[in-house]
């Protein structure tokens, strides 16, 4: 094995030692070190760059390969391996492979996001935020997506699809024609009720049998829920009473009166934000 120094043309000396001299060699220029291997230039350190498998290392780090180039980030057993990210000495983010053994993305600068962009054509386009200021998953931010949002199921291409554009969400379609369009079934929550209960959220039908005794349904405040609506469906005939009140103060129909739903009847209730309104009522012919 044999080391070389040189400057330019001109030689500084040898270091030699055993084993094949065209095996290592190490060339000292100017602006320019190279270690060689088989006398191939496998570490180059040119200027303020260094290069791995590279001639002319065109970055700070420039790591390439025959067939593919590989950087190994390794940590000790139950250790974190870290790739951290800055400006100015200052850590600004990181990828950890953690010890737990989730694969970890970090911004650390307050309030700011993770952007994942791609290329449509010669055009980069941002694909997800996921926005730090106000904790939300982004897609399509400022118009700019290369597509909105899909989600594949197994039979279907679009299973949920979010066309930004037209502002529309399909599910089971790429053409929603509506705000939503359902093409497929789908369905809402039902529940029997037999004895006094406050509707929740949670609810969307009510079941509600009279045969044991009068029974009272009460509805949630209409604040903060506008075009919630609840169907009071009774499914008893008996001489009891089904009363539907209001929250606190508020209106059922203009009124603080309780609404009834006569025997085998039913009534659709609706909120606009601090009322509820009867959008729909059936009674059961006498």
């Amino acid at each position: 094995m044999s080391y070389k120094y040189s400057a330019g043309d001109r030689e500084l000396g040898d270091i030699k030692y055993e084993g094949d001299p065209a095996e290592t060699q190490i060339d000292f220029e100017d602006d320019f070190i190279a270690l060689k291997t088989g006398g191939n230039q496998v570490l180059i350190v040119s200027g303020s760059n260094v290069g791995v498998g590279i001639a002319v290392p065109g970055y700070n780090l420039h790591i390439a390969g025959a067939s593919s180039a590989v950087t190994f980030i390794d940590g000790a057993a139950n250790t974190d391996a870290f790739l951290r990210l800055g400006n100015g000495g200052v850590l600004k983010s990181y990828i950890k492979h953690g010890s737990g053994g989730n694969m970890v993305i970090t911004n650390e600068t307050a309030d700011k996001d993770i952007i994942f962009n791609v290329k449509d054509a010669t055009t980069e386009r941002e694909a997800l935020r996921i926005n730090g200021d106000v904790a939300e998953v982004v897609v399509n931010e400022g118009s700019d997506s290369l597509v909105d949002f899909r989600v594949e199921s197994n039979n279907s291409t679009h299973m949920l699809f979010v066309d930004g554009a037209n502002d529309t969400v399909g599910v089971g379609t790429s053409t929603p024609g509506s705000a939503l369009h359902v093409n497929a079934s789908f369905a809402t929550a039902i529940a029997g009720k037999t004895s006094n209960y406050t509707l929740t959220g949670g609810d969307h039908t009510i079941l509600v049998s009279c045969s044991s005794g009068n029974v009272t349904l009460t509805l949630p405040t209409a604040v903060g829920c506008t075009g919630r609506m609840y169907i009071i469906k009774r499914i008893d005939d008996s001489a009891n009473a089904a009363n539907i009140n209001s929250n606190g103060s508020e209106n059922i129909e203009g009124s603080t009166d309780s609404a009834s739903v006569p025997g085998m009847s039913s009534i659709v209730l609706q909120s606009d934000g601090s009322g509820w309104w009867k959008v729909a009522e059936y009674i059961k012919a006498p």
